[in-house]
């Protein structure tokens, strides 16, 4: 969904000019991955380990070395 359907809604309050300057200002890609690490490392610290048995956590220094695509 995006940024203009997101403001149409009008269930937040916010404008759509305020939208787009909180995704310019906090959107990007290390704010982005540091976010997906700490998902997984939360993800991982709360599933049984009975079930899941033993996983490492994700790195916090690969992944901005991980190869891949550059968007």
């Amino acid at each position: 969904m995006g940024i203009k359907r997101v403001a149409v809604t009008g269930k937040h309050g916010e404008s759509e000019a305020t939208l787009r300057r909180v995704r310019h200002l906090f959107v990007n890609r290390a704010n982005m991955r540091a976010a997906l690490v700490k998902l997984v490392n939360v993800t991982f610290a709360a599933r049984d380990e009975m079930w899941w048995a033993l996983a490492p956590l994700a790195p916090r220094a690969a992944a901005s070395s991980a190869p891949g695509p550059r968007t």
